[in-house]
C-alpha cells in the first residue's frame, strides 16, 4: 500500500504540465492501432494481449489488460493510458484517475465500422487525424468483398477440455472472419459459449479453426485435436485444423485483410 501511494504521488508530480510522452496501452486492439498510426514510440507499456506488432512485444508487460493492477501501470510512470472498455476492476481504474494521469476507454469493436471509428478516436485523440484517415482509407481498400456462402461449415474453438468446447458465435470476430469467406459458422449462440456435444457430432464440422494460444497451450495442433470434446469428432480426427494467431483472429486490429485472406486459403484448400 505504502508502495501504491509513493507511485500515485510521483505520477502526479511527473505528469503537471507535461504533454503526454509516456503511453501504457491495455488491449491488443489499441497497441495495434497505435503502432500503425505511427506513434508506437510513445509507448513504454502494454498488456499481454498486445501481441502485435513485433515492437510491442518487446515492451514492458502490465498484465492481462482485464485484471490490471495499478501498481503496475503506475511503475511505468504513464502520462496517457488508453484502455478497452472493460479493462480493470472499476476501483482499479479509479486509483489510476486520482493520480491525474489521463485515462482513455474505448469500446471493444466486433464488425468493421467499429474498427473504422476506433481508428478515427484513436487518431483524434493522439492528435492524429491525417494519419487515422489514410489507415482507415487503406483498410477500405485492402477488405475483399464478401464471398458468396459456400457448402463448407466450420467452429471457432475457443477451449476444448474434460468439460467440453467453448465456440465462437455471431457477434465476435471469428464470426465475422466467417462470413467474409463464406464459411457456414455452426455456433449460432452471439458471444464465446459453451456449445453442445451432442449437437456438434450431429452437425459435424468441416474442419476446425482455434487461436494458437489456446492450441500450443495443449502441445500443439496434434494434441488439440486429440482433447476428448473432439475426439468423435472426424474433423478432429484428420485433425481438419487451422491455427490462427489468436490477437488477429479474435481482435479486430488493422491485419483484418490478412486474417480473412488466411482463412479464405484455408477453405480452398479444404475444398481441393
Amino acid at each position: 500500500m505504502h508502495k501504491l501511494m509513493f507511485l500515485i504521488l510521483i505520477s502526479m508530480l511527473s505528469h503537471q504540465g507535461v504533454a503526454a510522452q509516456r503511453i501504457v496501452i491495455a488491449g491488443g486492439s489499441i497497441t495495434d492501432i497505435v503502432f500503425a498510426l505511427g506513434a508506437g514510440e510513445n509507448v513504454v507499456a502494454v498488456d499481454t494481449s498486445s501481441t502485435s506488432p513485433v515492437a510491442a512485444t518487446k515492451l514492458p508487460k502490465v498484465g492481462y489488460y482485464r485484471d490490471l493492477a495499478a501498481e503496475g501501470v503506475l511503475s511505468q510512470h504513464p502520462e496517457l493510458i488508453l484502455a478497452l472498455q472493460g479493462s480493470g476492476r472499476p476501483e482499479v481504474l479509479t486509483q489510476l484517475r486520482s493520480t491525474g494521469v489521463q485515462l482513455n476507454l474505448y469500446d471493444k469493436p466486433t464488425n468493421t465500422n467499429e474498427l473504422f471509428n476506433l481508428i478515427a478516436q484513436l487518431g483524434q485523440d493522439l492528435n492524429q487525424p491525417s494519419q487515422a484517415q489514410r489507415l482507415i482509407n487503406k483498410l477500405k481498400q485492402a477488405l475483399p468483398p464478401k464471398a458468396p456462402p459456400s457448402s463448407l461449415s466450420a467452429l471457432f474453438i475457443l477451449s476444448a477440455g474434460e468439460r467440453g468446447i467453448t465456440v465462437a458465435g455471431p457477434e465476435t470476430v471469428p464470426d465475422l472472419l466467417f462470413g467474409y469467406t463464406g464459411v457456414r459458422n455452426l455456433a449460432t449462440e452471439p458471444g464465446y459459449k459453451p456449445f453442445n456435444r451432442e449437437a456438434m457430432l450431429v452437425s459435424s464440422p468441416d474442419f476446425l479453426v482455434a487461436p494458437s494460444h489456446v492450441v500450443y497451450s495443449l502441445g500443439g495442433p496434434e494434441q488439440f485435436c486429440q482433447q476428448s470434446a473432439l475426439t468423435l469428432l472426424p474433423a478432429a480426427q484428420q485433425c481438419r485444423l487451422l491455427v490462427m494467431d489468436s490477437l488477429m483472429s479474435m481482435g479486430m486490429t488493422t491485419r483484418l485483410p490478412e486474417a480473412i485472406a488466411q482463412l479464405a486459403a484455408y477453405r480452398e484448400q479444404s475444398t481441393l
